[in-house]
């Protein structure tokens, strides 16, 4: 199938509306997809993108190189990608969703299926569900995995919820702030972090339980038995409080410093944020239970309460990438 046939086959497939993982997906036409062959140039794996190169041949038959914007590595290696699951000299087939300038732009890639068969997803809506581990968590210790699609569906709450007017006011004006904050790798605040499906290690001691998280370097402490000082100094990720009920983990999150996208999904949060969490290991100690009701009175006219699961995965690793700030930056420039 030529470049030109399979655009065409693809537009008219009318692929239903995606929603990103990371950013606004405003540069890219999300209603429908193109399909596009050619052999790999180039992979360049990393956080909060991963980029790759494609030579295809254009609709005149020239050669052409594509460029492919992809999802986080941290994302993709808990969708069963390695750095060793895509070289450079391998034939492909990749699905994409276009960008609105047309043919020649960087698109964002989809889903990609390799010359022998096998598939390899490329954004959070295209990862499939895990094998189940036959290991069972005894406590909410361990390695975890948010449900790839929860952080997405929370974004559909957060568009479904009633802003303030003072919340709308500020959405519409922070455009700047939010470019400003992704380029210099700034990660979301709770409950949008917890939500991320990237692996997340979950540490315990008699006075902390410590959430380290494989997104921009987050790192929640949780202060057992223990109250939020007078004086409070506010913070990108608020002060946690916890204590076990049985054996379930309540968490009580305060001063938090306003962010630009403190929420994801271009929402901003304030600095009055309030979050509450509940950490339990569901029946058979596969999954965790995860309950948050988050309040932002400044920006949000009512509480949000949202419920997901994480997937126990004790062989799970970290994807070992710090966030770059040219591979953030990029986005920006390109949109």
């Amino acid at each position: 199938m030529t470049f030109r046939h399979a655009l065409l086959a693809a537009y008219a497939l009318g692929v239903a509306s995606l929603a990103s993982a990371h950013h606004s997906p405003a540069m890219f036409d999300m209603s429908t997809t193109v399909v596009i062959e050619g052999t790999v140039k180039k992979v360049v794996w990393g956080n909060p993108h991963t980029y790759m190169e494609i030579e295809t041949v254009d609709s005149a038959g020239q050669p052409v190189v594509q460029n492919v914007e992809a999802g986080p590595t941290a994302v993709l290696f808990t969708g069963g990608m390695t750095t060793a699951s895509l070289r450079a000299g391998e034939r492909v087939t990749l699905r994409a969703a276009p960008h609105r300038r047309g043919p020649g732009n960087t698109v964002l890639g989809l889903e990609l299926t390799k010359a022998d068969g096998t598939a390899l997803p490329l954004h959070v809506r295209a990862i499939r569900a895990p094998v189940r581990t036959d290991a069972m968590a005894a406590s909410i210790a361990g390695t975890w995995v948010s449900n790839s699609l929860a952080f997405v569906s929370f974004g559909d709450v957060l568009r479904a919820a009633q802003l303030t007017d003072e919340g709308r006011a500020v959405r519409a004006s922070s455009k700047a702030a939010v470019d400003a904050a992704r380029s210099a790798c700034v990660p979301y605040g709770p409950p949008s972090l917890m939500l991320l499906p990237v692996t997340t290690v979950v540490e315990m001691s008699d006075d902390t339980v410590t959430f380290t998280l494989d997104w921009m370097g987050a790192r929640r402490v949780v202060h057992l038995n223990a109250e939020h000082p007078p004086t409070l100094e506010p913070s990108l990720l608020g002060h946690s409080v916890g204590r076990w009920d049985d054996n379930a983990l309540v968490v009580d999150t305060v001063g938090f410093t306003a962010q630009a996208e403190g929420f994801a999904f271009d929402f901003p949060s304030s600095a009055a944020k309030h979050v509450r969490e509940r950490f339990a290991v569901a029946a058979g100690g596969k999954q965790l239970d995860y309950e948050v009701t988050v309040e932002d009175p400044q920006y949000f006219a009512a509480p949000i309460t949202y419920r997901a699961q994480w997937d126990y995965r004790p062989d799970q690793k970290s994807s070992g990438m710090a966030c770059d700030p040219k591979v953030a930056a990029q986005f920006t420039r390109d949109e």
